[in-house]
């Protein structure tokens, strides 16, 4: 069915090429393609723009924060509780009485 359709056809048209191309077309064509190009390069422009701003917006954020974290840890000088305070603090946190301690050691 499909070769006889195509025989058609081959009969109808013949071995040439149905399909042209206008004059002066691919004369145009180079000319309208580099007529487009600025638009491109404007928008890549503009990306690289913003790009590198937020690299600097970055940059400055990580600035302001080492320098907030070398100011901070300058000023704080946190000392290690030592043994003995670190029992009373808990005692105190916890609110135990030495009633309550005695009571729990008395029991194991």
């Amino acid at each position: 069915m499909m070769i006889q359709e195509e025989q058609i056809l081959k009969e109808k048209v013949g071995q040439r090429n149905c399909f042209k191309v206008p004059e002066g077309y691919f004369d145009q064509l180079s000319a309208s393609v580099m007529e487009s190009l600025p638009q491109q390069e404007q928008k890549a422009r503009t990306t690289v723009l913003r790009k590198l701003l937020y690299m600097a917006a970055c940059t400055v954020i990580a600035v302001l924060m080492g320098v907030t974290y070398y100011f901070h840890q300058g000023n704080s000088h946190v000392e290690a509780p030592s043994e003995s305070n670190y029992y009373e603090e808990l005692a105190d946190y916890a609110m135990i009485d030495n009633m309550d301690i005695y009571v729990c050691m008395a029991e194991e």
